[in-house]
């Protein structure tokens, strides 16, 4: 038997257009950013990644 398949929710209207701003905004700050603000980001996302494995290590999921 097969399942339906749930529809994709989108953005759309002014919600589109205020994320596409911001994400425009943030990729423009990114490419101005030194090498030394670029690497620091990515030491942060790094870390963050970092904590988040060991949340999900930590974490009982059933099902896997």
């Amino acid at each position: 038997m097969a399942l339906p398949i749930a529809s994709i929710p989108v953005l759309t209207g002014e919600v589109a257009r205020c994320f596409e701003d911001e994400a425009q905004k943030s990729y423009e700050q990114y490419l101005s950013s030194s090498d030394d603000e670029k690497k620091a980001a990515a030491q942060a996302l790094e870390q963050g990644f970092a904590e988040l494995r060991q949340i999900l290590s930590s974490a009982h999921i059933e099902g896997r």
